[in-house]
């Protein structure tokens, strides 16, 4: 079945690559973006799909937007605030996560309903609760029980309970699907790319923060075949899925992969904690912000599943970064040849 479906935060790294997907498989694709000319040589030359410029928090721009649609997939989130706030103040004054976290889901489902668009895959992230120790986890968390109260007649918000498998999220109504994965790689990715960024720039020796802090990385592609096959999958209405990859490493093994696959040869050592929270403290200042205080809350938890749901649920075989990484970071073999062949798989 075919669908007309409204990418939210279609224009960033996961959401260009599910646009492409989705425009493959016989989709109406819309993307709301808020700069359509940026993106003239990867989303608008892909068949199928509709490049809008709207901003997604306005309610009437949103409400225009989705009122033809019969799918919504929310993938808007940030990393780091540039405004923090509280939430005992007025709206106009919550910070970045309260807003795009938590206030944009509400204001999606709540469209939703009013426009009778009965089908919306949510991303939130692994690690996600009301009770996580930093903002970014917490307002993830916060996210998905907004939602999931969009489909219940009572909703406790704020309680969350850890499952070894899928979260109940919906009792009734919008059929809602949650993603929750953990670090995503794949061509233009913010982890691996970054890192090597670094290691380049840096002289000598590369200060890690949280060098022990463990995660899961899973392949872009993986994420996005998980979507695509729970669209008209009734057994993942009301569930939330743990998307990880095949393997768990630390981050200070993760950092050195890098490092093997560049070329480089930096010392990388490992920050205490009391060390960590200074280098924060200055490099959340700094534009770019390469490491804040809240990142460091976020990494005090493994980001690793204690079931993946990508093989229990869809099917789908994990990607080590071994297969993938080499291809866009090390430039080595031949990456288009080796890149078709991975994707045939999914």
């Amino acid at each position: 079945m075919t669908h007309r479906i409204a990418i939210l935060g279609g224009s960033g790294f996961v959401g260009r690559h599910l646009a492409e997907k989705l425009c493959k498989e016989g989709h109406s694709v819309r993307v709301l973006t808020r700069r359509r000319e940026r993106h003239r040589e990867d989303l608008l030359v892909l068949p199928g799909l509709e490049l809008v410029e709207a901003d997604v928090f306005d309610p009437m721009s949103l409400e225009g937007q989705l009122r033809d649609r019969d799918v919504v997939v929310n993938l808007v989130g940030i990393l780091n605030e540039d405004r923090r706030g509280r939430q005992d103040l007025p709206p106009a004054r919550h910070g970045d996560f309260e807003r795009v976290h938590i206030e944009l889901p509400r204001l999606v489902a709540n469209t939703c309903g009013r426009l009778g668009v009965r089908r919306l895959l949510h991303m939130s992230a692994l690690g996600a609760s009301p009770i996580a120790p930093s903002a970014y986890l917490r307002s993830k968390g916060l996210g998905e029980e907004i939602v999931r109260q969009a489909g219940e007649d009572s909703a406790s918000l704020g309680h969350f309970t850890y499952l070894n498998g899928p979260k109940l999220l919906w009792g009734r109504g919008l059929k809602v699907t949650s993603f929750r994965p953990s670090v995503i790689f794949g061509e233009g990715d913010s982890f691996f790319n970054r890192f090597a960024d670094l290691l380049r720039q840096v002289p000598l020796v590369i200060p890690l923060a949280k060098a022990q802090a463990r995660m899961q990385p899973v392949w872009v592609e993986d994420v996005v075949s998980a979507f695509v096959r729970a669209l008209d999958d009734e057994r993942t209405y009301g569930q939330a899925y743990d998307l990880c990859g095949p393997e768990v490493f630390t981050l200070m093994e993760l950092v050195r992969y890098t490092q093997s696959q560049i070329g480089t040869h930096r010392a990388i050592v490992g920050l205490p904690d009391f060390v960590a929270e200074i280098q924060a403290s200055v490099l959340e200042r700094l534009p770019g912000k390469l490491l804040t205080r809240d990142n460091l809350r976020s990494l005090s938890v493994d980001n690793v599943c204690r079931r993946n749901d990508l093989k229990e649920v869809f099917g789908i075989d994990a990607t080590p970064i071994a297969s993938v990484v080499p291809t866009y970071l090390g430039g080595r073999g031949n990456r288009a040849a080796r890149l078709a062949e991975i994707r045939q798989r999914r």
